[in-house]
């Protein structure tokens, strides 16, 4: 077993509520969110760091990231914006070495509430079994929303 823990998603080793998966890539829900609907586009191959990804990859990734976007917005989230984060290296927070890109959508007035649950977000473990259930129903409406790559719509 890897101790990756991305990878123990990848294999069906740990539970995560997935929001799409290809040959390639998977999207996730974030288990400690930032704000409702927080993905992570997370590619299949083991690559701790940006500069270890193909540009085939990297494109692959960021196409995945616009259509979370859509997703969330067809879902009915309550988005105005989105902040896309990618933390490389230890150095700049990464928690997991492996490559993942945050899709964190923001509905304006909520800069204050984003930083404290950022900041805040891994201290609280409690209430996983809940936590689980609600990630997982919302994850079943962004897969229904999620459009395929030929999809050009707003």
């Amino acid at each position: 077993m890897s101790q990756c823990i991305f990878c123990q998603i990848q294999a069906g080793e740990l539970p995560a509520s997935v929001v799409y998966e290809d040959d390639r890539a998977m999207v996730i829900l974030d288990l400690f969110p930032v704000r409702e609907g927080h993905c992570l586009v997370i590619p299949k191959v083991h690559a701790p760091l940006v500069e270890e990804l193909t540009a085939d990859m990297s494109s692959h990734l960021m196409d995945l990231a616009r259509r979370t976007i859509k997703a969330q917005k067809r879902a009915g989230l309550p988005v105005k914006a989105h902040n896309l984060v990618i933390n490389d290296g230890r150095e700049a927070n990464q928690h997991v070495p492996h490559v993942h890109l945050h899709v964190i959508p923001r509905k304006g007035g909520d800069t204050l509430a984003t930083a404290f649950t950022w900041a805040t977000r891994l201290l609280n473990i409690f209430g996983m079994g809940k936590r689980r259930n609600k990630l997982d129903r919302l994850a079943g409406l962004l897969a229904e929303h999620f459009p395929d790559a030929s999809d050009r719509r707003p």
